[in-house]
């Protein structure tokens, strides 16, 4: 028996090939998530098959637990982008985004108010693309140039993008490393203080180059610190799932209130467009499903309510496996359980049926608005699930037979102490393949997890870097680019926004190199 596959430089390249099919298929094939994965998935089990000992009941469990993982994800996406589109159907969203055009009119504080905090709230409670869909819009109502537009939003809203859809992304990433989420979530928030404020100055810099970031930044330190001090309570509290809602409504209130104590942006507001005022409680109403969720994410961490929900939770068990090179895998029980009242899915299903039954009761729920929401839903959730779902179970056939251990060995090698240094880049490769922190996670959470062993560096910071990297390459995804291009009418002009935010996406992705650098100090590692 050996501890799994020799590290040889043809059994990393057969380990690799999942992979490198998956970016060819994804980038230069230009296939759908969904066939991408599906190739990678069957290369990935014909290479464990045939070169590193697994067998086909070995594949069917390792496959078995990707879908198991995709189930628990899934299920988070799928209810919070329903509530959105409901609320949306509604006429919510566009109350609340006008509210945030009736708060500041000055240009700066306008851009770091919706480019920067509201559309992180949107990104708590959706993704998809719809915080570019809603905040870019509402900027070029208010005078800004397409372009600048769609960069703000792109850029804007990638640091709630870790903690956003209600958690998807935080619970891949916690899920497919297995690292305890009492210990990943507040390093991770702790991690994202420095992105969250860097993405504010980008922000600035965007509106109005360098004399804008000298204008904002006092603006900008303080409701940096509100937003990441946010992030980091909910995280510590045990309520990762609504971080990004917190922080990017505390950031909403603190650009408005200290907008409202400067000088400076005070004197410059404009008078309000007519018809653009909004009655408060149109505003409260709107508002209504997520003020519940927040409530009732604080009240599942009380501890009689986590004691009560104990016996109310759902997951599969699996056995111990092991290959014929002798890469052994332990057995799980409950895996990716889903707890009915503590997983984001069960609250936003209340929060859900709460609207219904208030908006019924004041006659405001109009026929037809759950059907189009659902199929909206299904239009855009569908192939996207459909590749989440492929690319985890590749990622666990990976990991299940010794292909993820031996790749993280190989990169940390070739990269030596340096490795945390380019960890966050990993992250945003990932998230520019696949258009998804939740993919990039599934992809390369597990080969930083390995890397991070073999270099005997800080396993937690350095896969929390890796779900800040792919956080960060949420701005230049090619599907949000398309997004953001259409909704403010420069369709065929991708390439310009691109360009526009891939120099502020690698800057700050640079910083948190340098941040993990520093907090795993890999050349003293022994």
């Amino acid at each position: 028996m050996t501890d799994g596959p020799e590290l040889s430089l043809v059994n990393v390249g057969l380990a690799f090939l999942p992979i490198l099919a998956l970016m060819a298929g994804i980038l230069a094939l230009r296939w759908s998530a969904p066939k991408a994965g599906a190739v990678a998935w069957l290369i990935a089990a014909a290479v464990a098959f045939f070169f590193f000992g697994a067998d086909v009941t070995l594949l069917g469990i390792g496959s078995a637990k990707g879908l198991s993982l995709s189930l628990f994800v899934l299920s988070i996406i799928w209810t919070s982008v329903l509530l959105y589109n409901v609320i949306d159907q509604l006429g919510g969203i566009t109350i609340i985004g006008l509210m945030m055009t009736r708060l500041a009119r000055e240009p700066l504080v306008l851009a770091l108010l919706v480019g920067w905090a509201f559309s992180g709230f949107i990104q708590g409670v959706s993704g998809f693309g719809v915080p570019v869909a809603v905040a870019a819009p509402l900027l070029v109502f208010a005078r800004f140039t397409p372009v600048k537009a769609a960069a703000i939003a792109l850029v804007g809203h990638a640091w709630a993008v870790a903690f956003g859809s209600l958690g998807s992304s935080y619970y891949t990433i916690q899920l497919v490393t297995g690292l305890p989420g009492e210990e990943i979530g507040p390093r991770m928030a702790l991690l994202f203080f420095l992105p969250i404020v860097a993405s504010g100055f980008a922000v600035a810099h965007i509106q109005g180059g360098m004399a804008a970031v000298r204008r904002g930044t006092p603006l900008i330190l303080t409701t940096g610190a509100v937003m990441g001090f946010s992030t980091w309570l909910m995280a510590v509290i045990g309520a990762p799932q609504i971080a990004s809602i917190v922080a990017g409504l505390g950031g909403c209130a603190a650009v408005w209130l200290l907008s409202r104590a400067i000088a400076l942006y005070r004197n410059a507001e404009r008078p309000l467009e007519p018809g653009q005022a909004i009655q408060s409680p149109g505003f409260h109403l709107a508002f209504f499903p997520y003020y519940l969720i927040l409530l009732l994410s604080v009240v599942t961490q009380l501890p009689v309510i986590r004691e009560l929900g104990t016996g109310l939770q759902w997951g599969l068990d699996y056995p111990a496996v092991e290959t014929a090179l002798g890469f052994q895998v332990e057995a799980r029980e409950d895996y990716a359980r889903i707890s009915l009242l503590r997983h984001p899915a069960p609250l936003i299903l209340f929060s859900l049926i709460a609207v219904y039954l208030v908006q019924g009761f004041m006659g405001r729920w109009w026929s037809g608005t759950g059907m189009r929401a659902a199929r909206l839903t299904y239009q855009q959730c569908a192939p996207a699930s459909v590749g989440i779902a492929m690319m985890l179970m590749m990622a666990l056939a990976m990991t299940d037979t010794g292909m993820t251990a031996l790749l993280g060995r190989a990169i940390a090698i070739g990269a030596g102490w340096s490795f945390p240094l380019f960890s966050p880049y990993i992250g945003v490769l990932g998230s520019f393949m696949t258009g998804s922190n939740t993919n990039s996670n599934v992809m390369f959470g597990a080969l930083q997890l390995e890397a991070a062993a073999a270099l005997r560096v800080d396993p937690v910071t350095v896969a929390s870097v890796q779900a800040i990297g792919g956080s960060l390459g949420s701005a230049i995804t090619p599907a949000k680019v398309l997004v953001g291009t259409a909704v403010v009418g420069l369709s065929g002009q991708e390439g310009r926004v691109m360009r526009r935010a891939i120099p502020y996406c690698l800057g700050i992705a640079l910083l948190v190199g340098i941040q993990a650098l520093l907090l795993t100090r890999p050349w003293e590692a022994k």
